[in-house]
């Protein structure tokens, strides 16, 4: 099983270190009922104490597809760092394209309409929301 709070953890790092170190956001488990449809993995939102905090699904912790755990966290992190910039109002095909270039590679989404790193179909498909 992977360890998403270590590819989080490296994710983070490699976020700070492109944007600096007010760039923060944490991480936490969401309850199963947050994400009641099979591609729901993951959410950005403020926790208790006002910082941007990416919510995953306890299905993603127990994931052992790392190029999708990659590429939902990649695509969250987008939404965190477009929210840092005050651009609350975006596009979940703005979250990815920030997510991509933060990271330096693209992001596909797989037959699931998951994000992922391992190919699929990119950009994000015109059905999904927005």
């Amino acid at each position: 099983m992977l360890d998403v709070e270590d590819i989080f953890a490296e994710l983070h790092a490699a976020a700070c270190e492109r944007l600096g170190d007010e760039f923060y956001v944490d991480l936490a488990i969401g309850n199963p009922e947050e994400f009641p449809e099979a591609r729901n993995m993951a959410y950005t939102a403020r926790n208790k104490r006002g910082d941007l905090c990416i919510v995953v699904a306890p299905k993603l912790i127990v994931c052992d597809d790392e190029e999708r755990v990659q590429g939902v966290l990649r695509h969250e992190f987008g939404h965190a760092v477009l929210w840092h910039m005050e651009r609350m109002d975006h596009s979940e095909r703005e979250a990815d394209t920030m997510g991509e270039d933060l990271f330096g590679e693209p992001i596909y989404y797989d037959a699931e309409t998951v994000q992922t790193l391992a190919g699929g179909t990119r950009p994000r498909p015109n059905h999904l929301p927005k």
